[in-house]
C-alpha cells in the first residue's frame, strides 16, 4: 500500500512544505526502484531479513507463509498445533517508535469482532538489533483492495450494509478514543462470509496523544479526510474515519473511486482539493436514501458530517430498510443505434441481422426505402427511429429534401424560425404526418442546427418538439410512437462554459421523453473525438440529463460514442458513411474531404483505419490487430490484402466495423454505471499501448492521438 508522505522533515528536521513536490512523479509499478527522496512507503521493508527474524520467533516445528510486505513490516502467517495466527515484524529502519507503540496500544484497548483480534508482543534481537513483534489472530479471507480489484460489485442494499458493518467495528475503536486514520480497501479484510474485519491500526492515535506532530500527512492516497491532507491541526479524529468510510461507500455504490487521479501525487491531494461527482450524477438508479447518508459523510468540513456516531449509525440502519422494503428500479440499457440513409444492401439479406444493433436511426431521406428498414429492425426486435434531418432545412436549395423547403438559409441572428405558431405546426404537421406513414417506434422530433451562437436555433428545436408531442397526442392510441427531442449544435455549444450553461439551462427546462444530441465538430469524417474541451462539455452535459432523469443518445460520433457511452450516455448511433458517423453542420460540407467507406474498425485500437493503413499493420503484428467478428473473420480469409474489395466484401467490411463496435457496446452496457468507467481507462490504456507498438500511420487522423485526450476525460 502506498504511503507517500509529501510533507516530511527537511535536512534540520523541520517539515518541508507539500508544495515544493508537486512535481514529484511516482512511475507506475516502479515506485520501489524509483523512488530516492526517503518519502515514500513503498519502499519495500526487507522482507528477507524480516523473515529471518520471524523464523527465530515462532515455535520449533511451526511453519511460516508470507502474507505481505508494507512500508515498514512484513506480516506471516504462523502455523503450529494451535490455530493459526498473523505475526507482524518491524523493520526498525523504516518505523517511528511512537508509530509501533500506537498500534500496540490501540490493538489491545479494542475488543470487537470486525477488528483484528490482539494476541501477544514483544522484542527480538537479531545480530544487535531490536526488532519489535506482533501476534494477533489470522483472518481467512482476502482485501477489500483485492476484492475490488477482481471486479467484485456490491448492489445497493449490500454496499449499505457493508458500510454500517466497517462503521460498528471502526466505533469500537473510536468509542477507546482512538481513531484508525488509515482505513483503506488494503486495511479492510473480508473473511468468507463478506463480514469485514480491520487491521493494521499502525496509524491508530489516543485523541490526547500529541505524538501525532511526528507524522504531520499519514494514510494512504485517495483513502484520506480534507483534514489529514491539508495536516489541519485537529489532525484528523473519529470523523476523518467517518470521511474514509463514506469513500468507500462511494466506491460500493458507484464502482469509481471518489478521488482518482492519474499519478500518486495528485491522488494524495485529490480529497482536499476535488468535490466527489454527485452520486446519482453516476448512476440515477442509486436511490438518494442511499446517496444522502453517502454525501453527508463525504462534506469537506468535519462539523458538516455526522457529529454523533449513533446518528451515522440510525441513518445507515434506515436507508437500509427502506431498500430492504422498497422495489429498485433496474438500470436502463445502453444502447447501440446504426443510423441509415440509403444502403440498399442493410434492407437484405443478412445486412442489419448480421449487425444485431439494439436500434436503428433511419434517415428521412431515405424516402421509399423508409419503410423496408423499418421492418427489417423489426424483425430481428430492434427498435426503429425515423430521423427527419430537417437540420438540412438551413441547407443551401439543392441539398434540402424536398419535403421540408421552408426556412431561409444563411447565417446569423436574423434566422429566428418560424413567423408564428401557425406556421411552426403547419410544419410539425408535414413532418409527422411523413414520418408515420412507416409506422416507426420512435419519430425524433424536427431539430435544426445552431451555428456558434445562433441560440434562437436552440429554442426553436425545443418547440418543435413541444409541438411534436401535442400532435402525437391527438393520434388514435395505437398509432403513436415515441418522441425524441433533437438538438444539433456546434462544439461550442459544449467546448464554451457560459454556451454550455444556456444549452443546459433551455433543455432541462422542458419535459422530453429521450434527447438525440448531435453536435458538429472540426474533425474528419471518420475520426474519433479528440477536442478535450468538447469531451468535458459532452460530460458535464450527460451528467446534468442524467439528473434530470433524461436518456441522451448521442448521435452520428464514430467511435467516440463508445467513450460517451462510458461517461454516462444512454444510446450511441453511427453509421457507415462520413455524414452519418460523425455530423457535419449542412450538407455542403458532404462534398468537402469526403472519404472512402473502406477503412476497418479495429477494436484494440478504438478507432477506424484506412484499408492499407490495416494490411501494413496486421502484417507488422496480427495478434495486436486480429479481427474477431465472423464477418471480419470471413472478410480476411477471403481477401487477406483488402484488395480491389468487391460489393459483397464491402458488405462485409461494414458489417464487421458495426458489428464489432456492437460487441463493445454490450461488454460496457453489462457492468454497472461506474464500472464501465473504469473500464474505458482500461480500453484506453490497452488501445494507447498497441499504437506503440505498430508502425505509425501515414495520416495523423488515423493514429492514436486522440486516446490522451479520451484519458483525460477519465480521470
Amino acid at each position: 500500500m502506498l504511503r507517500h508522505r509529501f510533507a516530511f522533515p527537511g535536512r534540520r528536521g523541520e517539515p518541508v512544505p507539500i508544495d515544493r513536490y508537486d512535481t514529484v512523479v511516482h512511475v507506475r509499478q516502479g515506485c520501489r526502484r524509483h523512488c530516492n527522496l526517503g518519502v515514500c512507503g513503498e519502499m519495500p521493508a526487507d522482507r528477507n531479513t524480516l523473515e529471518t527474524v520471524a523464523q527465530d520467533i515462532i515455535p520449533a516445528g511451526a511453519s511460516i507463509a508470507h502474507l505481505g510486505t508494507g512500508g515498514f513490516a512484513c506480516t506471516f502467517k504462523v502455523t503450529d498445533d494451535g490455530d493459526p495466527y498473523a505475526l507482524k515484524v518491524i523493520d526498525p529502519s523504516l518505523s517511528e517508535a511512537a508509530r509501533v507503540e500506537r498500534e500496540l496500544a490501540a490493538l489491545q484497548r479494542v475488543s470487537h469482532p470486525g477488528v483484528v483480534p490482539f494476541i501477544a508482543h514483544g522484542d527480538h534481537e537479531h545480530d544487535g538489533v531490536t526488532y519489535k513483534w506482533i501476534k494477533m489472530a489470522f483472518i481467512e479471507g482476502h482485501s477489500l483492495r483485492q476484492a475490488i480489484a477482481g471486479g467484485q460489485v456490491f448492489p445497493v442494499v449490500e454496499a449499505l450494509q457493508l458500510v454500517r458493518q466497517i462503521t460498528d467495528a471502526a466505533s469500537a475503536i473510536w468509542a477507546e478514543r482512538t481513531a484508525h486514520r488509515d482505513l483503506s480497501p488494503g486495511n479492510i479484510l473480508l473473511r468468507s462470509d463478506g463480514s469485514p474485519v480491520i487491521v493494521d491500526l499502525g496509524l491508530a492515535r489516543h485523541m490526547d496523544d500529541e505524538t501525532l506532530t511526528e507524522l504531520p500527512t499519514p494514510g494512504t492516497p485517495g483513502w484520506m479526510s480534507p483534514e489529514q491532507v491539508r495536516s489541519s491541526p485537529t489532525h484528523g479524529d473519529w470523523r476523518s474515519d467517518q470521511f474514509v468510510i463514506g469513500s468507500l461507500g462511494y466506491l460500493f455504490l458507484t464502482n469509481v473511486p471518489p478521488f482518482f487521479a492519474a499519478n500518486v501525487h495528485d491522488r494524495w491531494l485529490a480529497p482536499a482539493n476535488k468535490a466527489p461527482q454527485p452520486i446519482r450524477g453516476i448512476d440515477q438508479n442509486i436511490p438518494s436514501v442511499a446517496a444522502d447518508v453517502i454525501e453527508r459523510m463525504l462534506q469537506k468540513q468535519p462539523h458538516r458530517r455526522y457529529l454523533r456516531v449513533e446518528d451515522l449509525v440510525l441513518d445507515l440502519d434506515r436507508a437500509i430498510l427502506a431498500l430492504e422494503n422498497s422495489q429498485l428500479a433496474e438500470p436502463a440499457p445502453q444502447e447501440f443505434f446504426v443510423n441509415i440513409a440509403q444502403v440498399k444492401n442493410f434492407a437484405e439479406g443478412p445486412g442489419l441481422a448480421g449487425i444485431a444493433p439494439h436500434g436503428v436511426i433511419v434517415d428521412l431521406r431515405a424516402g421509399k426505402r423508409v419503410t423496408e428498414f423499418v421492418d427489417a429492425a423489426r424483425a430481428f426486435g430492434a427498435r426503429a427511429a425515423v430521423d427527419p434531418v430537417t437540420h438540412y432545412s438551413r441547407s443551401p436549395e439543392e441539398f434540402r429534401p424536398s419535403f421540408f423547403k421552408r426556412l431561409p438559409y444563411g447565417e446569423g441572428a436574423r434566422l429566428t424560425g418560424f413567423s408564428d405558431d401557425d406556421a411552426r405546426s403547419a410544419y410539425c404537421r408535414a413532418v409527422l404526418d411523413q414520418m408515420m406513414e412507416h409506422s416507426p417506434d420512435v419519430v425524433i422530433a424536427p431539430y435544426f442546427y445552431a451555428g456558434e451562437g445562433e441560440a434562437s436555433w436552440i429554442y426553436e428545436s425545443l418547440a418543435c418538439a413541444t409541438k411534436f408531442e401535442e400532435l402525437m397526442s391527438e393520434r388514435p392510441e395505437g398509432e403513436r410512437a415515441e418522441v425524441w427531442t433533437g438538438i444539433a449544435v456546434h462544439a461550442t455549444w459544449l467546448s464554451e462554459d457560459s454556451s454550455r450553461d444556456t444549452l443546459l439551462a433551455a433543455v432541462t427546462g422542458q419535459r422530453m421523453s429521450s434527447l438525440y444530441l448531435l453536435v458538429a465538430t472540426a474533425q474528419p469524417s471518420f475520426a474519433p473525438l479528440g477536442d478535450v474541451p468538447t469531451i468535458r462539455g459532452f460530460h458535464d452535459a450527460l451528467t446534468v440529463m442524467r439528473e434530470a432523469g433524461v436518456p441522451v443518445i448521442v448521435g452520428k460520433r464514430a467511435s467516440s460514442g463508445l467513450l460517451l457511452l462510458a461517461l454516462g450516455a444512454a444510446g450511441w448511433g453511427t453509421g457507415t458513411s462520413g455524414n452519418l458517423m460523425n455530423m457535419s453542420a449542412h450538407p455542403e460540407s458532404e462534398e468537402e474531404g469526403w472519404s472512402p467507406l473502406d477503412r476497418v474498425y479495429v477494436p484494440q485500437l478504438l478507432n477506424s483505419v484506412p484499408v492499407d493503413t490495416y494490411v501494413l499493420m496486421r502484417r507488422a503484428n496480427e495478434a495486436l490487430v486480429e479481427l474477431h467478428t465472423t464477418q471480419g473473420v470471413e472478410l480476411l480469409a477471403a481477401n487477406p490484402d483488402l484488395d480491389n474489395l468487391s460489393t459483397d466484401q464491402r458488405v462485409l467490411l461494414v458489417q464487421h466495423n458495426l458489428t464489432s463496435q456492437r460487441e463493445q457496446v454490450d461488454a460496457l452496457a453489462a457492468q454497472p454505471a461506474g464500472q464501465r468507467i473504469a473500464i474505458m481507462r482500461t480500453l484506453v490504456e490497452e488501445a494507447a499501448t498497441n499504437y506503440r507498438a505498430l508502425p505509425p500511420t501515414r495520416i495523423a487522423g488515423d493514429g492514436g492521438g486522440f486516446l490522451a485526450s479520451w484519458a483525460s476525460a477519465l480521470i
